[in-house]
């Protein structure tokens, strides 16, 4: 009985540093800046005026986003939570500037070299379970294409 407690533990240890390995991994892949390539809102695209100069900035766990509307300003600056061990990925993005600071916005991501796909959730509490915005959705569905330096 007592080694199978001993086991039990020294599993759980390891699942637990490699999902450490796997969060900072992802946060060194997001790191850096990410330019809108498309934006939709409720099953509708988000105008071009918005999308055009909407970029995010990612620094460790912490998000600035920046643009040119004021939509985009009022949410300034956020912490980023992820846990890339779940299919699919999670994120909770915490606001922590701007109009909606104290706003946690939970969703879900996949980031592959220079591309970031994000979806997040407006309004609620349930986390998007797709990479979609239905029509009538208070979800977000957006790609990012790294900048390049």
């Amino acid at each position: 009985m007592k080694m199978r407690c001993l086991a039990v533990l020294a599993v759980g240890l390891l699942l637990a540093a490699d999902a450490k390995d796997a969060k900072k991994k992802d946060l060194d892949l997001l790191k850096g800046t990410w330019a809108a390539s498309s934006v939709e809102y409720g099953g509708e695209k988000v105008g071009a005026d918005i999308v055009k100069n909407l970029t995010l900035v990612v620094e460790g766990d912490k998000l600035t986003i920046k643009g040119d509307s004021a939509e985009v300003e009022k949410y300034g600056k956020a912490t980023l939570k992820i846990d890339p061990t779940t299919p699919p990925k999670i994120i909770d993005i915490s606001i922590t500037g701007g109009d909606e600071k104290g706003t946690t916005f939970e969703g879900i991501y996949e980031v592959d070299k220079d591309q970031w796909k994000l979806c997040v959730k407006l309004a609620g509490k349930e986390r998007p379970a797709k990479f979609e915005s239905a029509a009538g959705s208070q979800d977000v569905l957006a790609v990012f294409k790294r900048e390049k330096k």
